[in-house]
């Protein structure tokens, strides 16, 4: 009798553990994500710094033209080294799926409408992802689709793809995330559905600039995305990433972070030369929005764009939010 007593009480943790609905759980406290974009020709594992990240997201698979799998992927050599490194180092490896520039002109996405409208294909795709997650070693897929239109069947139709590799991943224990634009009319086709399905979303907080040459990723564009997606569609804070931007606008001259300061830009401003971009005081302030915010985290386009001195932006993001 006391051993039957022993045994229950062993087991009611297990069940509630297994009953619980993984991909809504909030982070623990001290679970700040900082995910970094890193495009595979970009890949130097050398001058990563692991220890100011927790995921990588390698950029970018491409879905094929025709037929619902995925083009070959670019640079693969380069991501077994990374996944190997990455691991050591206790940081996640995300492999992202499509991008602004999918395979065709910049911002046509109709290659992923193909591949989500028909069952069969869906199906393809997600067996040809799933493929890649096991053959890589990967943590999770980040489904950069954009955008599905609210006006037409495509929005529905994410749904419907991303419920079916959500399942797919979270059965194998993987993640699936998904990267959306800061706000407005484009955001609307990604459905209040996705929130539930998604671990969480990479909100991109930047490219506010209509093609002016005003500031693109001002500190006024974090709240006004954050009021877009969580306080007025209900994504729960926990499930949403802050975008931060790592190079500056008008294109057409030196962007990358980087480069702007080696040739001269104050790396505690955000203009240099007619261009505009975010300086340390204004990463940190925007990262102390998202740790005040409870959201889950900061996200960067791309992490091989800063600088690897006391003058990296990731450096800025973790002493903000309390990881130094």
């Amino acid at each position: 009798m006391k051993l039957f007593i022993i045994f229950v009480f062993m087991l009611i943790p297990i069940v509630g553990f297994c009953q619980q609905p993984r991909n809504n759980k909030k982070p623990a406290k001290n679970d700040f994500m900082v995910i970094g974009y890193l495009q595979g020709r970009n890949v130097d594992t050398t001058a990563i710094p692991f220890h100011m990240l927790t995921h990588i997201n390698f950029s970018f698979a491409i879905p094929a033209k025709t037929g619902g799998g995925l083009d070959a992927l670019r640079n693969s050599d380069k991501l077994i080294g990374l996944v190997k490194k990455a691991h050591r180092n206790n940081v996640q490896v995300f492999i992202s799926v499509g991008g602004w520039s999918i395979g065709d002109e910049p911002g046509d996405d109709s290659r992923f409408h193909r591949l989500a409208q028909t069952k069969e294909e869906r199906d393809y795709f997600v067996t040809n992802v799933m493929e890649l997650v096991r053959r890589y070693n990967l943590d999770g897929v980040d489904v950069d689709w954009e955008y599905p239109d609210i006006e037409n069947r495509s929005a529905e139709d994410n749904v419907l793809l991303m419920k079916q590799l959500g399942d797919s991943l979270h059965a194998v224990n993987k993640k699936l995330t998904a990267a959306v634009v800061h706000y407005g009319n484009q955001g609307d086709g990604t459905k209040k559905e996705i929130f539930a399905i998604v671990d969480w979303l990479n909100l991109m907080t930047y490219d506010d600039d209509k093609g002016q040459p005003i500031p693109h990723a001002p500190y006024s564009l974090v709240e006004k995305s954050y009021n877009y997606w969580v306080t007025q569609r209900g994504l729960p804070a926990h499930k949403a990433v802050l975008g931060l931007p790592f190079y500056g606008k008008p294109r057409g001259k030196l962007t990358h972070y980087k480069d702007l300061v080696n040739a001269g830009a104050d790396p505690y401003a955000d203009t240099f030369d007619s261009v505009y971009y975010n300086g340390i005081n204004t990463i940190k302030k925007k990262t102390e929005f998202a740790k005040k915010q409870k959201m889950a985290g900061v996200m960067i386009w791309e992490i091989s764009q800063d600088l690897n001195d006391d003058r990296s932006l990731l450096r800025a993001i973790n002493q903000a939010a309390g990881k130094e």
